[in-house]
């Protein structure tokens, strides 16, 4: 009988042990996967940046490229580790986003797209996944964009209205990274 209790208890330990292993690897990858997003978000916001300053792709009436296109990046299209598959790649802000900064939904839900592109104000942005809490997410959105909203929800003082800049831009609508090319970009 005391054999028995014994590897129960073992078991139980075991078990345990590989319960505490486990999710401290889930922990490690979760912020692995922060920091790609991060550096990402930096990446795709350069390359905005450069393709406006080489004026070699259609740019609005502010000088920022019209839409953001896959094939700057050769190989290595940028990604989004904490959406996961199934979301467009690049959503573009329609005409009533043309004033903010940040998207109006901060969230991965659905099938939104996994990174946010405004024309107008040339600013890129990453969704991030609900996570356990409003506040964790909200850390994690404002971690990975570099930034410090108040509210994970846009209203108010926290929408991250941009000041008006004239004319807002067209809708342009989301871009799939497999269906996006560099002719499509001209029209």
């Amino acid at each position: 009988m005391r054999l028995i209790l014994d590897s129960l208890m073992a078991v139980v330990l075991a078990a345990l042990l590989a319960g505490i292993l486990l999710h401290q690897r889930h922990e490690q990858q979760h912020q692995r996967d922060v920091e790609t997003v991060r550096a990402n978000v930096r990446l795709i916001q350069q390359q905005v940046m450069l393709q406006a300053a080489l004026e070699r792709v259609p740019r609005n009436e502010y000088g920022f490229p019209i839409t953001i296109d896959p094939e700057w990046f050769g190989e290595v299209v940028p990604r989004n580790p904490l959406v996961g598959t199934g979301h467009p790649w690049m959503e573009v802000a329609s005409a009533e986003e043309a004033r903010l900064i940040h998207p109006p939904v901060r969230t991965a839900d659905e099938a939104l797209a996994c990174f946010w592109y405004n024309p107008v104000t040339g600013v890129v942005r990453a969704r991030v996944p609900q996570g356990v809490s409003d506040e964790r997410t909200l850390q994690t959105y404002n971690f990975v964009n570099g930034c410090n909203l108040p509210s994970l929800f846009a209203s108010g003082a926290g929408s991250g209205a941009a000041p008006a800049r004239g004319k807002p831009a067209r809708a342009l609508g989301a871009v799939d990274v497999k269906s996006q090319s560099l002719a499509s970009a001209r029209h």
